[in-house]
């Protein structure tokens, strides 16, 4: 498959501080490649380094085979990439569709107000202020301008950051149809919901480093752990053919199974020996690995609080 980017021994370095530390990864055309990582991970700045906002102090960038770290290779991807940073900075005075004209007028082509407001849930705000707008609507209208000029690759930095749940909802529905109208793209995200359900690969950054490059099924198989099933019932104890699901432990009257079967099945006999035995259950619970608990496996840490 053609690769759409292509980074190799990536650095970017602030003084003594490297925010990135010699990562490489490669994107293939018509994919979304997640950068999943704590704030501080070095996300932002890869991204930046990918579309010419920042320049490495050593490694190597291709996007669409040009070298966006030079004016020339800039010049040329501008048409042909889209980007939704953080936080974009609009004129608070002007309404909506005056910026999409705008910058419908940078590129030189047609202004499509009316279309893009609708494809990110603004529709019917076209003539509201910058300034009225909330946070997550202005994200929103950040990403319609980048989606406008239709670029073969899109960089979208947090998207999702500030959005209330129907804002995020419209995101990512946008998202899943940009990626079957085939185009690329590179999200970063510490929102692990996120990174699932939208990213064909995802690459886990930590400290400026790759800790692991894969898709997010394979992820979670090679470092989520086991699934587990969780009883507390009166005079249970797991016979034979329930200690042959997996590896049990108990603290007091709760009984836990790590197994690597399918848990449901594994659920289903131990309620069936619970009911066969006459123990009241007081409480069941089951667990299937999640991408969370792989990001945790693997760098240590949760991304919960920098998500706050």
């Amino acid at each position: 498959m053609e690769q759409a980017i292509v980074v190799e021994a990536l650095v970017k370095r602030y003084g003594s501080l490297a925010a990135v530390d010699g990562i490489s990864f490669a994107v293939p055309s018509g994919t979304i490649f997640g950068l999943l990582g704590r704030n501080g991970a070095g996300k932002t700045t890869t991204l930046e380094c990918c579309i010419g906002l920042g320049k490495p102090t050593a490694g190597s960038i291709r996007v669409l085979g040009l070298d966006p770290t030079r004016s020339a290779g800039l010049a040329a991807l501008r048409p042909r990439i889209g980007v939704q940073l953080q936080a974009t900075s609009l004129p608070e005075k002007a309404n909506a569709g005056e910026v999409l004209e705008l910058y419908a007028a940078y590129y030189g082509i047609a202004p499509r107000g009316a279309e893009m407001a609708e494809r990110v849930g603004l529709d019917g705000k076209l003539d509201r202020e910058i300034a009225q707008m909330s946070g997550g609507e202005q994200q929103r209208l950040a990403l319609a301008l980048a989606l406008q000029h239709d670029p073969d690759v899109l960089f979208l930095d947090e998207p999702s950051a500030g959005m209330d749940a129907f804002g995020r909802r419209i995101m990512w529905a946008e998202v899943e149809r940009l990626r079957e109208a085939g185009k690329t793209i590179v999200l970063t995200t510490h929102y692990i919901e996120e990174a699932e359900r939208l990213c064909d690969r995802i690459c886990v950054l930590q400290r400026g480093r790759i800790v692991a490059d894969a898709p997010p099924a394979d992820l979670v198989a090679q470092y989520g752990g086991d699934a587990t099933v969780s009883i507390a019932a009166d005079r249970f104890a797991p016979d034979t053919a329930l200690q042959a699901l997996g590896a049990w432990t108990q603290t007091e009257q709760c009984w836990k199974l790590a197994t690597h079967g399918e848990p449901g099945l594994a659920l289903a006999a131990i309620v069936t020996h619970a009911n066969a035995i006459g123990a009241k259950v007081d409480s069941l619970d089951m667990h299937r690995p999640t991408l969370e608990d792989a990001f945790v496996a693997l760098t240590g840490e949760t991304l919960l609080e920098s998500a706050q």
